[in-house]
């Protein structure tokens, strides 16, 4: 009996270097060129050095409001015309008055059967694949195929449209094989494994129908381990009404797994005309369909009761921009011509992307948010963002609202030197201020005393406190953190100081930069600041986030606001933990119960400093700068 039903798819630690290998990225990358994960996938996590462990998510600030509701954006996907599904086993099989053979070693899964060429005889489209080896893992599958049945000879002639490569290979891995007519000279087959863990590799074909059908379109699909939900829904409408079927992707993306709390359901739109030479990507998508995502994101930032949902609604469509596109840094399609890759999606700069970025930094001032506030105005309007002089004037005038600027009464470099941040690895500044308001500098030659009143300069008579960032017990080291190109979560790396033990990664609910920077086979390392380790675990700020993390329970939380652990010599919090000073690109940030922006001429270029502190009552800041002490006076906070 035939069913017309769609299928279900669906030691003391070595010195830090900068060596992390594009682990994840690499296999899927290989994989996806042959349309399979092939030998790769035998393995999981292949070249990721430490252990992720399975933490659990990254919270929110308290009180993140309704979550936002599902947007589509763009005309929805053309409902297809389900295929016929075959009889488990099928090695033959009659349907429609066509007898359909499977090539050797094959059996049929799925079937259109029609007038695909128009010469009043039924034909048919196929896929097929090997059966699963017996006492193999389940899910292991071979290469499926696409076959055209040509109903004109008898019996009907079997031609092989195209092959892909064996999929993921383990118990963890479910099959995908989905067939249906999406247009009136069209049909798509998608091909590949949907995972539970690892990384997977799907490819579609869209098959021109005709006398002698062929492969109109293919793309491949990545799914790396702790990504987003991707689906692709395709239409062959034709867009330009030249008569030919186009391509229209509509791709959803959903939820996410730790360290992230899931996202709304998003979808945007990618499209091609189908031209001789090639298919042609539509310029009006997706930037059309991110505006509409952007629009709801700046309708939500200025309410108190919706604004904590703004970030994860735009971390989501930064996932989808960077899923979609190549600019994104990290794109899950890849353009196939014969199962050879011809490079991501080309989709250029972004007009949405800013405004939604411009939306996170209005919600942030609207929950008086300062220090997420600076950050999230730092990467608004980077690239493949864009920067217009309007939203600069907007993200200028918000700032001001929630971290006003304040302009020193006085600055100068002090004679004394430090020994130059051993960039991007994570340390303890060089100075800290006693609670008397002088300032302990650490040199190389010991710990100096200045009284920043009287300018004189002493040894302080004091060991010099570690720069290394060390646990309570000192048994672990924090060594870094960083993006492993894999466009999903940063990570942070702890190794043990002792003998025993393994290093070991954790999951930050920070997402990286959108970009190309990770195009090579190497990570990059995030921005940090350490603020305090106590019982409680570490809290840091990566890349402006402010994290609490547990390396013991490989987990990590967005704290709402800092704890009350009393910060080491070197911590940009003050002696008595009331003040905090962060140099960022617009000025240094220094929060006490309200927020400011601390600038003077001395201080500029503020991307040059360094490990900032201040005082208790913020009256004194200072910073390192190309290796020498700045320091600046205020009025009290």
């Amino acid at each position: 009996m035939v069913s017309r039903a769609r299928p279900v798819d669906r030691p003391t630690p070595p010195a830090p270097t900068r060596t992390r290998h594009l682990g994840v990225l690499v296999m899927l990358t290989l994989a996806l060129f042959a349309l399979g994960c092939g030998r790769a996938c035998k393995r999981d996590h292949p070249y990721v050095p430490y252990t992720v462990g399975d933490g659990a998510s990254g919270a929110v600030a308290p009180d993140a409001g309704e979550p936002p509701p599902a947007i589509d954006s763009g005309a929805a996907a053309t409902v297809g015309e389900p295929a016929l599904v075959a009889p488990p086993d099928a090695r033959t099989w009659n349907v429609e008055g066509l007898q359909l053979v499977s090539p050797a070693g094959s059996e049929l899964l799925l079937a259109i059967v029609r007038d695909l060429d128009g010469d009043g005889k039924k034909d048919a489209l196929a896929i097929v694949r090997p059966p699963a080896p017996a006492g193999k893992p389940k899910g292991e599958v071979g290469p499926a195929q696409i076959i055209h049945y040509d109903g004109a000879t008898s019996p009907p002639l079997a031609t092989v449209i195209a092959s892909a490569s064996p999929s993921r290979t383990d118990a963890a891995c479910t099959p995908i094989a989905r067939l249906e007519r999406i247009g009136p000279r069209s049909a798509l087959a998608e091909v590949g494994a949907s995972c539970t863990t690892g990384a997977a590799a799907r490819g579609l074909f869209v098959v021109r129908l005709a006398k002698q059908p062929g492969v109109a379109f293919e793309i491949g699909i990545l799914d790396p381990p702790g990504a987003p939900r991707l689906t692709v829904d395709v239409d062959g409408a034709d867009r330009d009404r030249d008569g030919i079927d186009d391509v229209t992707l509509h791709l959803t993306i959903e939820g996410g797994g730790p360290p992230f709390e899931p996202g709304p359901r998003l979808t945007a739109n990618v499209a091609f005309f189908d031209r001789s030479a090639g298919p042609s990507r539509d310029p009006d998508e997706p930037e059309a369909s991110l505006r509409t995502i952007a629009a709801h994101a700046a309708s939500r930032a200025g309410k108190a009761k919706d604004a904590p949902g703004v970030t994860v609604l735009v971390q989501q469509m930064r996932m989808l921009f960077r899923a979609m596109c190549a600019e994104g840094g990290a794109p899950r399609l890849v353009k196939l011509r014969n199962g050879t890759s011809t490079g991501a999606v080309t989709c250029g700069s972004s007009k949405p992307l800013e405004d939604a970025g411009l939306a996170e930094v209005r919600s942030f001032v609207t929950q008086g948010d300062a220090l997420r506030a600076v950050a999230a105005a730092d990467v608004a309007q980077l690239a493949p963002a864009t920067r217009t002089t309007k939203s600069s004037a907007e993200l200028t005038a918000l700032l001001a609202q929630v971290a006003p600027l304040v302009q020193a009464k006085g600055a100068r470099t002090l004679a004394v030197t430090v020994n130059a941040a051993r960039s991007p690895h994570p340390e303890w500044g060089p100075l800290a201020f006693e609670p008397s308001g002088k300032l302990l500098v650490r040199s190389a030659t010991g710990v100096v005393r200045v009284d920043l009143d009287s300018g004189e300069s002493a040894d302080a008579d004091l060991p010099a406190w570690p720069s290394q960032v060390l646990s309570p017990d000192g048994k672990s080291r924090w060594l870094e953190a960083y993006h492993a190109c894999e466009g999903v979560a940063l990570r942070a790396t702890f190794a043990p100081t002792g003998a025993d033990g393994d290093m070991r990664d954790v999951l930050l609910p920070v997402a990286p930069p959108l970009g190309s920077r990770c195009a090579g086979g190497r990570g990059e390392a995030a921005a940090t600041l350490p603020i305090a380790w106590g019982p409680r675990g570490l809290e840091v700020l990566v890349a402006g986030v402010p994290l609490l993390v547990r390396p013991e329970s490989s987990s990590a939380t967005v704290m709402a606001a800092l704890l009350g652990e009393m910060p080491p010599f070197g911590s940009p919090r003050s002696a008595g933990g009331r003040a905090l000073a962060v140099a960022t690109s617009q000025g240094v940030l220094v929060k006490t119960t309200k927020a400011v922006r601390y600038r003077a001429s001395e201080l500029e270029p503020f991307a040059e400093l360094r490990q900032c502190t201040t005082t208790d009552d913020a009256s004194r800041l200072a910073c390192v700068k190309r290796g020498r002490v700045v320091i600046g006076t205020f009025d009290p906070l």
